[in-house]
């Protein structure tokens, strides 16, 4: 994509310039009418910089754009411009590339607090469970490679089971070349490869000296998702969620070298 990684420490202007210059291969960079006052290819490029300088808040991030750049409009008018590209942003997170193993995991996003659950009435929202608490809302399903890029991703309610929603992203399996999928006692079923039980009698595939390590670059990329502020608030709709999410992957992967 660009010379140097996308990172914070090259200032905001540099930033915007790179994911410009990427957002110009997939989005129109004219403008379509008179009145419109940034183009689709710059306002996709603004949306993703949000994530590389991990402000939680969209609408403040929108704030200091406007106090650098004159005449762009409304936080407003640009989150409905941007739901209008939501479908084609998520085409471009999940393009089909052959891989010789992947590693599959979900993380819990939560829409509310455990104690307001009860009084939330976010559609689609259910009770589930993570792996340090109960979790009212959604979860991240997704495949990553062993270099860290995330190839593949599904944003379902917290009540499915891991396995249940990882036969809906087998559907895309042979796109990708037919990879070995990694995963954890989650995925303990035919087809993938899992940490094996202690009185297991067969050898499933399950190598102790090298698929450990493999299983912690997905939780390095999750954690890295968390810090780009992929959970931050202000979310009462589903597909505001939807955007946070497919511009909060677009963005992780774009800053991969």
């Amino acid at each position: 994509m660009c010379r140097y990684r996308l990172h914070h420490s090259l200032g905001r202007r540099a930033v915007i310039r790179q994911l410009h210059r990427w957002a110009k291969r997939h989005f129109s960079d004219q403008k379509r009418f008179k009145h419109q006052k940034l183009t689709d290819a710059l306002l996709v490029a603004l949306l993703l910089a949000r994530f590389v300088f991990k402000q939680p808040y969209p609408s403040i991030w929108w704030n200091m754009l406007r106090e650098d750049r004159v005449g762009l409009p409304s936080y407003t008018q640009a989150y409905m411009r941007s739901v209008r590209l939501l479908e084609r942003l998520e085409a471009l997170v999940s393009p089909a590339k052959r891989c010789a193993e992947v590693i599959i995991d979900s993380m819990p996003l939560p829409v509310c607090r455990p104690k307001r659950g009860k009084r939330c009435k976010f559609p689609g929202a259910k009770w589930g469970f993570g792996t340090q608490s109960d979790v009212y809302g959604y979860k991240l399903h997704a495949w990553v490679t062993p270099a860290g890029e995330i190839v593949q991703s599904l944003l379902k309610p917290a009540n499915l089971h891991d396995t249940t929603v990882s036969y809906e992203l087998n559907r895309r399996w042979p796109e990708f070349g037919g990879p070995k999928i990694i995963g954890d006692k989650g995925y303990c079923c035919l087809g993938y490869l899992f940490p094996p039980k202690k009185n297991t009698r067969y050898d499933n595939g399950w190598r102790q000296d090298r698929h450990p390590k493999l299983r912690k670059r997905i939780e390095t990329v999750f954690s890295q998702l968390v810090e780009a502020q992929i959970r931050s608030v202000q979310t009462k709709t589903l597909p505001s969620l939807r955007l946070r999410v497919v511009l909060a992957v677009l963005a992780h992967n774009l800053a991969q070298p």
